[in-house]
């Protein structure tokens, strides 16, 4: 093959059968029982989380990665600048493994804690100015000076990343439009998972007849930045706290702990779809729980690695 900017079939017919046969056996459960049937985690491509401000957006995203640090080792580096200074943030992590607070727990279980977070999760100076290149090229240094391979990366959020619209003529929407291309070859070459997670724009308040006013979940292009995002991603979730005022579409009262994760935008195929699922808080523990088939189920419990088998009727889908 003479160059690398296009393929007749031959050239990628090894990898197209290593793909049908593995390309979907990598999927990864969140940890979250009830999340299954709508969303699990592959390498190779970023997701975008967003949501209004207290809605819960890094905490998920800390879920998630804490999860599959648990269930299948997964090592993460993470910018969080709104998470406080890093101890703030490793204070954070160490209550969600320990469900309780560091200071709560004996020396036994502060050394275990300890070495389980220090072995899994590296957390960036935030207190400096990242390009989304230098964020990744940091990355790799992190990943050179400990002899480690991140699985995930997370930057939070998305506007603490350095802009370079002098790039772009002062366009906002082709210096995003770049950066999100950027997030989407780096997981590709990287084989990982690279999070950011975003604001919403402003969204028009629902007055009720009592006068009770509310905030409706964003639409997928209502987020900070505008379409572009719904246009470049590939898998986007919505964290939203619905309000007490609100039924659900059983016609049930929403719970003030209750947090709904929607699923916007799903992608590749076979991973999920769009679709919504509730999350409940658990502020003690610091952990989610959902339920599933009426059951209760704190994170990691009663988890099996999703198997995608081959269907021998095209009109069913996987999910």
């Amino acid at each position: 093959m003479k160059n690398n900017k296009y393929f007749n079939l031959s050239h990628k017919i090894s990898d197209l059968k290593t793909f049908s046969e593995q390309g979907h056996k990598d999927i990864k459960s969140s940890g979250l029982s009830s999340l299954d049937s709508i969303f699990m985690l592959k390498k190779g491509y970023p997701i975008f989380i967003g949501g209004a401000p207290f809605s819960g957006k890094t905490e998920f995203a800390f879920e998630v990665q804490i999860n599959t640090s648990i269930l299948y080792g997964w090592k993460h580096f993470i910018y969080c600048g709104e998470g406080g200074n890093v101890e703030h943030i490793y204070s954070e992590l160490l209550h969600k493994y320990l469900k309780k607070p560091y200071n709560y727990a004996d020396e036994k279980e502060k050394l275990h804690a300890e070495y389980f977070i220090s072995e899994h999760f590296i957390i960036a100076n935030h207190d400096l100015d990242f390009s989304i290149k230098e964020f990744y090229d940091t990355v790799a240094e992190a990943e050179k000076e400990y002899n480690i391979k991140f699985d995930t990366t997370m930057f939070d959020p998305f506007n603490d990343i350095k802009e370079e619209l002098e790039k772009f003529g002062g366009r906002e929407d082709k210096f995003l439009a770049d950066v999100l291309k950027q997030v989407r070859i780096s997981s590709k070459i990287n084989n990982r998972i690279d999070i950011l997670v975003n604001h919403i724009a402003d969204v028009r308040a629902v007055t009720l007849q009592d006068g009770t006013r509310y905030l409706p979940a964003a639409l997928a292009n209502e987020w900070a930045g505008g379409r572009t995002w719904w246009r470049r991603a590939f898998t986007m979730i919505l964290v939203y706290r619905p309000p007490v005022c609100l039924k659900n579409n059983d016609g049930i009262p929403y719970k003030e702990n209750e947090t709904e994760i929607i699923i916007q935008k799903s992608k590749p195929k076979g991973i999920g779809k769009v679709g919504k699922a509730s999350i409940f808080w658990d502020w003690k523990k610091n952990r989610y729980y959902s339920y599933k088939e009426n059951q209760l189920l704190y994170s990691c419990e009663k988890i099996e690695d999703y198997k995608l088998q081959p269907s021998t009727d095209f009109n069913e889908h996987p999910f």
